[in-house]
């Protein structure tokens, strides 16, 4: 079986899209275990997702990374939020526009998947 490329769009404010693609992208991992390389990328209204603080989610985000997973977080949205790199949680990486990140995997034929619930 050839390798698969997913990169996933997070625009979402919302607690339960953030529960929905946790499991969207296990239940990946797991129907395709070996064969899947997995990036998200965070931008929008999502930086709750990223935080390292007070976030639900910490865990599973870590064990998503843990994985394989990467995450990337728009800079443009942390400078709107006032949010600082320090704050994110550990590994996850910054770009500096999250929309020409989406663009640019899908140039080099990652699949796109929009976060949702």
């Amino acid at each position: 079986m050839k390798p698969y490329k997913a990169i996933i769009q997070l625009t979402s404010d919302e607690p339960r899209v953030y529960k929905s693609i946790i499991g969207q992208i296990n239940n990946l991992l797991h129907a395709l275990p070996g064969k899947v390389t997995i990036a998200m990328v965070c931008h929008g209204g999502s930086s709750a997702f990223c935080l390292n603080d007070n976030n639900p989610n910490r865990e599973a985000i870590l064990q998503l990374m843990e994985q394989g997973v990467v995450i990337k977080v728009c800079e443009n949205m942390l400078h709107a939020n006032h949010i600082s790199a320090t704050q994110l949680i550990s590994g996850m990486q910054t770009v500096a526009a999250g929309i020409a990140e989406l663009v640019i995997r899908q140039q080099d034929g990652w699949s796109y998947i929009k976060a949702g619930f």
